[in-house]
């Protein structure tokens, strides 16, 4: 049985983390993004994701950014709101509100989606981008 997705809130620490790191994203501030990683972070593309950018798994910082900016320049109009978090060991799922609009094209996207982040000693070490939230609760054993 899973455990229930309002009995678990993020830390103090870790929402903080996740609110910059959606603040600098939103911006397309990659720097900043970045200082909030480990030097060995990574993406993980839930399979359900389109691949605009890459084929391979972004790792480390270098190739993150680079899967980073090309997603950001793959959109004219990209903003993720987060609305909550929830915490199950050192994974933190991200509930965000999503809008999005391709670039040159009609491609709009607007709704609920979530991240599932991975924070070892206050930095992101893993994220996880999905394209159903209850795929991201279900990954933690959580249920919405």
């Amino acid at each position: 049985m899973g455990k229930q997705a309002s009995g678990n809130q993020a830390s103090n620490q870790n929402v903080e983390l996740l609110r910059r790191f959606y603040e600098s994203f939103n911006q397309g501030d990659l720097d900043s993004v970045l200082e909030l990683c480990t030097e060995d972070v990574e993406v993980y593309k839930d399979p359900e994701v389109v691949e605009m950018v890459s084929a391979f798994t972004p790792r480390g910082q270098e190739r993150v950014a680079q899967y980073l900016r090309g997603w950001l320049d793959s959109w004219s109009d990209y903003v993720a709101r987060p609305e909550g978090f929830l915490q199950s060991g050192e994974d933190v799922a991200a509930l965000t509100q999503l809008r999005a609009r391709g670039k040159n094209s009609q491609f709009e996207i607007e709704g609920d989606m979530a991240d599932v982040f991975t924070v070892r000693d206050g930095r992101i070490a893993r994220f996880r981008l999905y394209v159903q939230r209850h795929d991201a609760l279900d990954s933690l054993g959580l249920t919405a």
